[in-house]
């Protein structure tokens, strides 16, 4: 026995010696005679695995038999079993060596993931990509495999922050940045994306990607550049790249310049005739531009390509709306449901279908804003004389008007709740404690019972504000120094985009209207505006007058209760203008009609008047001087009607 240990020894430091000559298969042999002289010395085993991943595969295997309690002896036969292509055994001999060293074990829970990621088990990779990205945080490639895990596996924000390690820790390569601020950019990191994207740029200045993401990040502080000047880098580095001019085309539709962002789509349709993504930002842009045939061309020769797209069939629904071919438009509108913008769901009954609604266990879901929930909610009083026990989802700012105008009315808080990033509408508790069986979204009533363009609603009300409150408003307004019509105002929405910055107007662009002689204006802006009022009694001697005690966000009875006691009012597109229509108060709309479906009348609201017509471009200017003109022939003596 003596003698095999010193006949081991001896070829150990043989070995070494050869090793470190760098004569490595002449090493090797002399590694292999030592293990046969001394085959359970683990310090010798560990050396002579290496090279050929059948050699490492027997050598393991004699050694285990040994002694299988070696975890490092097993993650190297789970490593060479791999490399064999033998993944039953190596899952097995990886998973032994992780149960052997959990504290020790972080190279074989990273074989063990790599393993799973190969067979296509993202979902057992996943966790097992934990171990070695916690023990060794420094290692890059541990960071990109445990990104690439949670990525496939939906755990986007780990991705995120996975990419961003791996980026900060190899600064230099670029496709990995990259990598970093698409999965940053997908979870809403913005102070991540700008700084990343920036680095990407200066590492490839003639590449398009970089400028690509800077054009369409969210985070862009001024001093370094805004999108716009992105968006042209970028088409000056890639001219033939359609995802290029999609970017461009969607940062000025960010920009609400959408001549500009058809012009850049259309480029982008002629790079690339089948990019869906210039295909959108075009329909968008012409929809917008009310070039609808123009839309509907596009859409639909993409919607060939991409039929289940739900953005481009969106957008032909509002081609269709527009040409009156109203079923059709809210067929295609009823798939919004399954697009990736709309809202998640769980445990919502099936839907009612094309049939007759049951009369009792239906369910009107709650979707979009306030402002489209009272639209939907105009085709309420047809409903329940179908339905008459349906259970209406709603904003609980609503149910005083609600409860009011349909006495005995069932109604439910939306039913939302945070899911980890996303919000979830959850109907578990509600379905069986009311006996819920069926829904239907509420934008898709009007599929039901607004199909026909040559029926419009007639009916000039159907919410009912508090008739005490009104009373009140009504004496407040008395007050008010002059003795015109009361006329209700209300210039932007709170939530700003690029398109609906299109429809919103500033305070001064109002001027005009304001300098009407005989007319009395209250503020029926919602959001803090108290400065911009200020403006206008300091800089134009133009006064407004705002309810100072009125919660115009919160109390919305409140709100009801002193728009019917105005005379009329001026909106743009928000959800003031739906109010007051659907209370039947005399509406100016500084825009087309609902969904541009009329031209002198809209087709929801009978006391609603468009002042941009169907095939017109949205020119606030020009919306105000209609405005303006009826406004005056209101105010003539023995004048009641809009």
């Amino acid at each position: 026995m003596a003698a095999l240990e010193a006949v081991a020894q001896a070829a150990l430091q043989r070995g070494l010696a050869e090793r470190r000559a760098g004569r490595q298969p002449v090493a090797q042999g002399w590694f292999q005679l030592a293990a046969c002289a001394a085959p359970a010395d683990t310090r010798v085993v560990t050396l002579v695995i290496a090279g050929d991943a059948a050699v490492q595969a027997r050598w393991c295997r004699r050694v285990l038999c040994l002694d299988p309690c070696l975890a490092q002896v097993q993650e190297l036969g789970g490593r060479a079993m791999a490399e064999t292509g033998d993944g039953v055994r190596a899952i097995a001999m990886l998973r032994r060596a992780v149960l052997l060293a959990p504290g020790q074990s972080a190279e074989a829970a990273f074989a063990l993931s790599d393993v799973f990621a190969k067979a296509g088990r993202a979902a057992s990779a996943y966790p097992l990509a934990w171990l070695p990205a916690q023990a060794a945080p420094g290692n890059p490639a541990v960071q990109v495999r445990l990104a690439g895990l949670a990525g496939q596996t939906g755990r986007h924000r780990i991705a995120a922050h996975a990419y961003i390690a791996a980026a900060l820790l190899l600064p230099t390569v670029t496709d990995l940045t990259v990598s970093a601020v698409l999965t940053a950019r997908m979870v809403g990191l913005d102070a991540e994306v700008w700084p990343l994207a920036c680095r990407a740029t200066l590492l490839d200045p003639g590449a398009g990607d970089a400028a690509v993401l800077m054009a369409a990040g969210k985070a862009r502080p001024p001093a370094r550049g805004d999108a716009a000047t992105w968006a042209r880098r970028a088409s000056r580095a890639r001219p033939i790249s359609a995802l290029v001019w999609d970017a461009v085309a969607r940062t000025a539709c960010g920009a609400g310049d959408f001549a500009a962002s058809l012009r850049a789509a259309r480029r982008g349709l002629l790079v690339n005739p089948g990019d869906v993504g210039s295909a959108r930002s075009l329909a968008q842009a012409a929809v917008t531009l009310a070039r609808f045939e123009l839309a509907g061309r596009v859409a639909r020769t993409a919607l060939t390509a991409q039929p289940g797209d739900a953005e481009l069939t969106y957008h032909l629904a509002q081609v269709e709306k527009s040409a009156g071919d109203l079923a059709r438009g809210w067929a295609l509108d009823a798939r919004r449901t399954s697009g990736p913008r709309f809202h998640r769901t769980k445990d919502l009954p099936p839907p009612a279908g094309v049939g007759p609604l049951p009369r009792a266990g239906l369910l009107v879901a709650a979707e979009q804003g306030i402002g489209d929930e009272l639209l939907f909610l105009s085709c309420l009083p047809d409903l329940l004389a179908e339905c008459p026990e349906a259970v209406v989802e709603a904003d609980p700012r609503f149910y005083p008007l609600l409860a009011r105008s349909f006495p005995g009315l069932r109604m439910i808080d939306r039913q939302v709740r945070q899911d980890g990033e996303k919000a979830i509408y959850d109907y578990a508790d509600v379905v069986p404690a009311l006996g819920l069986t069926s829904h239907i979204h509420a934008g898709d009533l009007p599929g039901r019972y607004r199909a026909d363009r040559d029926r419009p609603c007639e009916r000039a009300a159907y919410l009912r504000a508090d008739p005490e409150r009104i009373a009140h408003w009504r004496a407040r307004l008395a007050a008010i120094p002059g003795d015109g019509l009361t006329v209700g105002i209300c210039w932007r929405s709170m939530l700003a985009s690029g398109v609906r910055s299109l429809y919103y107007a500033e305070p001064a662009d109002l001027l005009p209207l304001f300098r009407l002689p005989g007319l009395r204006f209250v503020c029926l802006q919602y959001d803090e505006c108290r400065a911009e009022l200020d403006a206008l009694r300091r800089d134009h001697g133009v006064e407004v007058w705002r309810p100072e005690d009125l919660d115009q966000m919160e109390d919305l009875d409140g709100v009801a209760a002193l728009i019917s006691a105005l005379d009329v009012v001026v909106s743009t597109a928000t959800s003031v203008c739906v109010l007051a229509a659907a209370l039947g108060r005399p509406t100016i709309r500084l825009a087309p009609s609902f969904y541009s479906i009329l031209d002198d009348r809209d087709f929801f609201f009978p006391t609603l008047v468009p002042t941009i017509r169907r095939h017109e471009t949205i020119d606030l200017s020009l919306a105000i001087g209609r405005a303006m003109d009826i406004l005056v022939t209101r105010s003539k003596p023995a004048n009641t009607a809009l």
